[in-house]
């Protein structure tokens, strides 16, 4: 559903939807998809236009923000059971979505964006830039007020006294003949920093982009804060970056500055029409269940997971011997060995296992038992869900057990809102 004054459209993940906007409109908002898509080095964009005119927008399996051409194209995940059924979302849906977001990215520790506790605070995003702003703004403002990202910077200048050490060589060769000047080199303590750049550049492109007015607040205040630090062009800011020395000292601000590079990164520097640049940031909700569930597992049995394990090949030859591996593998004290795999596809009973699923599973199990020098072990093919987590029990015709195990994904207490 367009929005023609905001030039805002809505959708889920794995959706198709008409747009009418202009080939020039179209051409923008694929770029900048394309554009993200090399850069995070994946094999198809997040997003594509199909269909005899170009006019029929696709979406795949991420769920984040595309802004270029003047347009901005918000995709939701598919977490709530109204959102299944047709497919349009509005504000009031948003909300509720954009809350079992948070709390599915604060259980399952997705790439540190949400702490504990934070998805249940009362002011929550309801739009995804809102939500990146609201992440970065938090965590920004807990470390800014502990201290600034103070460092020692190496300096050089020529000075009419002796500052620091002196650059020998410059002395003797440009400075020759020059009593009454010295090549000096010295180290001073300055809030300056590439840290600092990269934070306060992340600062001011989502002040420009956020509606949240507590994240809008928070945003102003750290910008307030790093004021000695100089405004710098995003591709500045990130390319210095690169001389940042991480130490125990400086540690703490490892997520502020991950997050602002995602940030500045999916920004696009060129003009497209309707004279706006391009922001582009996404979640990969297959990456994101795929940690949830690890999570879900570690808790339901007690012991560690290990994830993305290599079981072995399929054909026994140098190229393209297909190698597999598992999403989870563990152990527990009455079963054994688990094989575990992670499919982010919402199903019905009716439809649910996929055979192929089933197939892939029989061979992981196989595989493993041979790997771990074992018996053949259990099967556990986790799925989301937005009602229950009754599982049901199943066996193969080799004999493995399979459990087919819903996951959930909803927050309990908002699992029934539309």
């Amino acid at each position: 559903m367009a929005d023609s004054e905001s030039t805002l459209l809505r959708l889920c993940e794995h959706q198709t939807t008409g747009v009418t906007w202009t080939a020039d409109t179209r051409e923008a908002v694929a770029n900048a998809a394309t554009s993200w898509a090399q850069a995070h080095q994946l094999s198809q964009p997040p997003l594509t236009f199909e269909g005899s005119g170009g006019c029929t927008l696709r979406t795949q399996q991420f769920v984040g923000v595309v802004e270029a051409g003047g347009v901005r194209v918000e995709i939701y995940p598919k977490l709530d059971a109204s959102l299944v059924k047709d497919q349009i979302v509005d504000e009031n849906r948003a909300r509720t979505v954009m809350a079992n977001l948070l709390w599915l990215l604060e259980e399952s520790g997705y790439d540190g964006l949400v702490d504990a506790g934070d998805a249940s605070v009362e002011e929550s995003p309801d739009t995804i830039s809102d939500l990146l702003a609201w992440l970065f703004a938090r965590r920004l403002r807990d470390q800014l007020s502990i201290g600034m990202p103070h460092d020692y910077l190496s300096m050089h200048d020529d000075l009419p006294f002796k500052r620091g050490r002196i650059q020998f060589t410059r002395q003797a060769t440009q400075l020759f003949g020059r009593p009454d000047m010295l090549a000096c080199e010295w180290d001073e303590f300055s809030p300056d920093t590439p840290l600092a750049r990269l934070l306060r550049c992340a600062t001011e492109a989502l002040l420009a982009r956020v509606r949240l007015p507590g994240a809008a607040a928070d945003l102003r205040d750290a910008l307030a804060m790093l004021d000695d630090a100089q405004s710098v062009h995003p591709l500045e800011a990130l390319s210095t970056s690169t001389q940042i020395r991480w130490s125990r000292l400086n540690a703490r601000w490892r997520r502020c500055h991950d997050l602002a590079q995602a940030i500045l990164r999916g920004l696009g520097r060129e003009l497209h029409a309707g004279g706006t640049e391009s922001f582009v940031f996404l979640i990969d909700m297959n990456a994101l269940f795929e940690s949830y569930c690890a999570r879900w597992i570690e808790e339901r049995f007690r012991v560690p997971v290990r994830t993305q394990v290599f079981l072995g090949r399929l054909l026994l030859r140098e190229q393209r011997s297909l190698h597999q591996y598992a999403d989870f593998l563990w152990r527990d004290r009455t079963q054994g060995l688990w094989v575990g795999d992670a499919k982010y596809k919402i199903s019905t009973r009716d439809d649910w296992p996929k055979i192929d699923d089933v197939r892939q599973m029989i061979c992981y199990g196989q595989l493993a038992a041979i790997r771990e020098g074992s018996a053949p072990g259990s099967l556990m093919l986790l799925y989301p869900s937005t009602t229950d987590e009754r599982a049901e029990q199943v066996s193969t015709f080799d004999q493995q057990a399979l459990t087919l195990q819903p996951v959930r994904v909803t927050r309990p207490q908002v699992a029934s809102s539309a």
